[in-house]
């Protein structure tokens, strides 16, 4: 076997301008869907960290109208809930912001408690998370994230400045305390100025009341999601179902997302295959003309005892060396350009193993497939004629 893969070798060489160009093309295609369907992937991975990190892997209690409201009690209720692990108080406003200069910022205004930092993912990059005593004493402290650091100041570590929010018609003066990094970045990067400013204080502070209007509740995974969500309801709602707080799955959006982000990269994966496809005729155009061009060859060797089978093989082995060689280029480039790309975007993009597996699967296939027909053609010549020409 080794003698004849040597021999098949030497004859594809000895055109190798025309060899090599089918192995680029080979190369391309195999290219072109690795690296679509590792950014796929990577978007896919991503998009779903940053949605954990927002706190889309769990479940949100909301009072429906302005007369209800949450307190101590449901947390302690809802905590004894199997299936859940984390609680915290939240409540949403939007308000305008002010800094140094005249210009306002709209801005989403979270009020949290110190258990915020369990149930959502916060990188503290400068001072100190909101405590305990911000909430009892209503202190009118915030934390700001980078982006609103930036855009207000002109640099990220404000720790110490002031800032001034827009509350129930009155402006009032926020000490700011700490500066984080929330999971939005690439989100941000891609919405541009659709994705908000975050800003968040304590929960007593805005409003000053302490009561709020959601709970984040952070499962554990060790129920299905539709149960807890069921318990849930009952738990805050009583048994009859029709109470004043709706319980929405973060956690069931999250993965119709996720969902749609995979048929997507199915999609992009499938155009990219076309590419494979093309290179898969490349081989078969290229086996018939080496066909017409060795047909001498094929009488000699059937002359001397080959077989049919024989010139088949021959020839199959030569379009599965063709297949695999731009097969294995494509890969080595593949990974190069996404080692590359990953440290120039300071992202972790990979290639996984199972892809690279049906790459190879795939073009041996087509190297089978696509060189049936050249290789069974040879075979069936008539030494004779084969001589004649």
């Amino acid at each position: 076997m080794g003698s004849k893969v040597k021999y098949t070798i030497k004859c594809l060489l000895e055109n190798k301008l025309r060899f090599f160009l089918t192995v680029l093309s080979i190369s391309v295609g195999v290219i072109s869907v690795l690296i679509i369907n590792s950014v796929s992937d990577f978007g896919v991975t991503a998009v779903s960290a940053e949605l954990d990190s927002l706190g889309m892997n769990g479940l949100i209690v909301t009072a429906e109208s302005g007369n209800a409201a949450l307190d101590d009690d449901d947390i302690d209720r809802l905590d004894a809930v199997d299936g859940i692990s984390k609680i915290a108080p939240v409540t949403v406003n939007t308000s305008k912001v002010y800094g140094t200069g005249d210009d306002n910022i709209d801005a989403m205004i979270w009020g949290i408690d110190e258990r915020a930092e369990e149930v959502v993912s916060f990188e503290l990059v400068y001072g100190r998370f909101i405590d305990k005593s911000d909430i009892k004493s209503n202190s009118k402290v915030c934390m700001l994230d980078q982006s609103l650091a930036v855009e207000l100041f002109g640099k990220e570590n404000v720790v110490g400045k002031t800032i001034d929010l827009l509350c129930n018609s009155t402006v009032e003066s926020f000490d700011i305390i700490g500066v984080v990094k929330t999971g939005k970045g690439i989100m941000q990067s891609l919405m541009g100025n659709y994705f908000p400013a975050f800003l968040y204080t304590p929960y007593t502070a805005f409003d000053n009341s302490p009561d709020y209007n959601q709970l984040f509740l952070k499962m554990d995974g060790s129920k299905p999601a539709d149960e807890v969500t069921a318990v849930v309801k009952t738990e805050i709602n009583g048994t009859s179902g029709s109470g004043k707080f709706t319980v929405t799955d973060l956690a069931s959006q999250k993965g119709v997302l996720e969902s749609m982000l995979n048929i997507v990269t199915m999609i992009l994966t499938v155009i990219g295959a076309i590419s494979l496809l093309v290179s898969g005729i490349s081989i078969m155009n290229i086996m018939l003309i080496s066909v017409n061009e060795r047909t001498k060859e094929i009488g000699i060797k059937k002359s001397i005892g080959a077989t049919g089978k024989d010139i088949m093989l021959d020839f199959l082995l030569e379009s599965v060396i063709i297949a695999v060689s731009g097969t294995l280029i494509g890969i080595l480039v593949s990974l190069a350009l996404v080692r590359a790309a990953s440290f120039i975007l300071s992202y972790n993009i990979t290639i996984k193993a199972v892809s690279l597996f049906y790459a190879v699967l795939i073009s041996v296939t087509l190297g089978i497939l696509f060189g049936i027909f050249p290789a069974y053609k040879a075979s069936r010549f008539r030494p004779v004629e084969a001589l004649r020409r």
